[in-house]
């Protein structure tokens, strides 16, 4: 029987237990691709599973957790952890770990640091005899100064923090890794006495029982917290930190940009219980940030930074917007493989400035800026007419590559969409029957996204990288640029959400 996910807020007794704006730094992999283990070997006798106890002291003042493995091992074997190590894109992940060592009730156990198949994150411990095994650590949760990619990482400073548990914890194996999910019990403990925990991990006495440590989420701290109920799900918004804006505004945005969600996906959406941390960018990344990501039902978004209070929010929104709606694309899709990032991330940041839109949390200028810059800035790129979107991929992590990737795909959402609407449907219409299509190819996105005549530049845009005269087309929905920006050439009040609007 599957478990249904809970929402804990705990106040923590004596338990027993995106990148600065602008910036040219590729985003890395995501949280939930975990290093390669091998596969089981056929005919291999199983080592037995390791289920592990974590007690985790937490120090904010020195953004520290010491933290304490128990284990059980019931014969002789080697012990292997996996701690995550070289993040694309976030530096220094390996020297985190400052402290680790291994005991039995004989004494020390030998220890081999980085000695695994694995990686540098890849320890080895040799448990000599069926005995419980005590292993120590300490890790380090500082941001790195020059990364702004502080929440692809776990963190933890004296305002709060949130822990992506693949990446705080290691897995743990006996005998060898093996793949599949590695479960968990955790305990917290240090933490000051106003401070709270936000999981969708299951309670279990005074800790938790995580199911797999790569989808598990928690975020910490003096947390204010409101839950909202959209449909056949709840999504819990935990604020912590010190906020350029009122929480009742935090928690406002959060509703609509939610609510409009689920207007666009349905059941798209899937239903139960989900985690927002929303959080504050540590004061030792320099200028204005924002950044997030979503791992499963939980996700953590940041903002931060010296510019003016409103400047900063509308930041914020527009990442939370964005990852808020990675629930829906490219998740909700039954793809046969990796979703096509010119879908996956370009149709998510035209739909997540959508909800913003509908919600009224942008004026229908600001939409028009917002989807002008990125036109601009995919036209201005020197692959611009040189490599189509899909031969780009090849090379996405180059950072001109998948910044023109990103642009493309919200570029052409945009021009898709208004065709859809001129014609009474939308963007969104198409999408839901995309999404009853299983497995999702390349054919049914250019068959479904080309469905009407106005759209049929899509298939040459992808498969040849034949650019449609986009000024030409948009003077079609009445469109121009003008000074830098998209103009109504007729006082249009951007009503191309017209189809969502409850």
């Amino acid at each position: 029987m599957t478990r249904p996910h809970t929402l804990l807020l705990l106040v923590p007794l004596a338990l027993a237990c995106g990148e600065p704006e602008r910036q040219a730094t590729p985003p890395p992999s995501s949280a939930s691709a975990p290093d390669p283990v091998p596969a089981e070997r056929p005919g291999e006798p199983a080592s037995p599973a390791a289920i592990p106890e974590f007690r985790l002291r937490l120090d904010p003042a020195r953004h520290t957790v010491d933290g304490t493995i128990e284990l059980e091992v019931p014969r002789p074997e080697t012990i292997h952890l996996l701690f995550r190590a070289n993040w694309e894109g976030y530096p220094g992940l390996e020297d985190r770990l400052r402290r680790l060592e291994a005991s039995g009730p004989g004494g020390q156990l030998s220890v081999a640091m980085g000695a695994g198949d694995l990686g540098t994150g890849h320890h080895l411990i040799e448990a000599t005899r069926a005995e419980r095994v005590t292993i120590r650590f300490t890790m380090v949760l500082a941001p790195a100064r020059e990364s702004g990619l502080y929440h692809r990482a776990s963190q933890l400073d004296s305002e709060g923090g949130h822990f992506i548990v693949g990446d705080l914890l290691p897995r743990v194996w006996l005998g060898r890794p093996r793949g599949g999910a590695v479960s968990a019990q955790v305990w917290f403990t240090g933490m000051p006495s106003n401070w709270r925990v936000a999981t969708l991990e299951e309670r279990a006495g005074t800790g938790y029982q995580i199911d797999d440590i790569i989808q598990s989420v928690f975020v910490v701290g003096r947390l204010r917290t409101q839950r909202f109920n959209i449909g056949p799900r709840a999504l819990t918004a935990a604020i912590h930190g010190r906020w350029p804006v009122s929480d009742d505004r935090v928690f406002q945005a959060v509703n609509r940009i939610a609510g409009n969600l689920h207007r666009i996906a349905g059941d798209g959406w899937s239903s139960g219980d989900h985690l927002l941390g929303a959080g504050r960018v540590p004061a030792q990344v320099p200028g204005l940030s924002t950044g997030g990501q979503v791992l499963g039902k939980s996700g953590v978004v940041y903002v931060g930074g010296s510019g003016p209070a409103e400047i900063e929010f509308r930041h914020w929104m527009r990442t939370t917007a964005h990852e808020l709606m990675h629930w829906y694309i490219p998740t909700g899709f039954s793809f046969r493989q990796e979703p096509p990032r010119w879908f996956s991330e370009g149709f998510t940041d035209y739909m997540a400035l959508k909800s913003l839109l509908v919600g009224e949390l942008i004026a229908p200028q600001d939409f028009l800026d917002e989807i002008t810059e990125r036109l601009n800035r995919y036209q201005s790129s020197n692959l611009y007419g040189a490599r189509s979107i899909v031969e780009a991929e090849r090379d996405f992590w180059r950072p001109e590559v998948y910044r023109y990737i990103y642009d493309g795909g919200t570029a052409a959402a945009f021009l898709l969409d208004l065709a859809f609407q001129d014609r009474g449907a939308s963007l969104e219409r198409a999408l839901t029957q995309i999404l009853r299509s299983s497995p999702v190819t390349d054919d049914v996105l250019i068959r479904e996204l080309g469905a009407i005549r106005e759209n049929e530049w899509i298939e040459p845009w992808l498969v040849d990288g034949t650019q449609p005269d986009w000024d030409a087309r948009l003077q079609r929905y009445r469109l121009a640029r003008r000074n830098g920006t998209l103009v109504s050439l007729d006082n249009w009040a951007t009503n191309v959400l017209g189809s969502i609007r409850p």
